[in-house]
């Protein structure tokens, strides 16, 4: 079996953490945005789709 790695010059380096986006960082365009998509967010987050439970199951299952 062949071994493979990756070289330290391409890894990723970790860059500072992105901090929690407050409302208040957010122009008043990305505000009206995020309050336009924000129930259908909301409702994936509730009522997933019979097929994205399928397949959480189906993965654990395989685990």
């Amino acid at each position: 079996m062949i071994e493979t790695s990756t070289p330290k010059t391409n890894s990723l380096q970790k860059t500072e953490v992105n901090k929690d986006i407050n409302a208040e960082d957010l122009s008043e365009d990305e505000q009206s945005f995020y309050s336009s998509i924000k129930p259908c967010l909301n409702a994936m987050v509730t009522d997933p789709k019979q097929e994205t439970i399928s397949k959480l199951v189906n993965y654990s299952r395989s685990v």
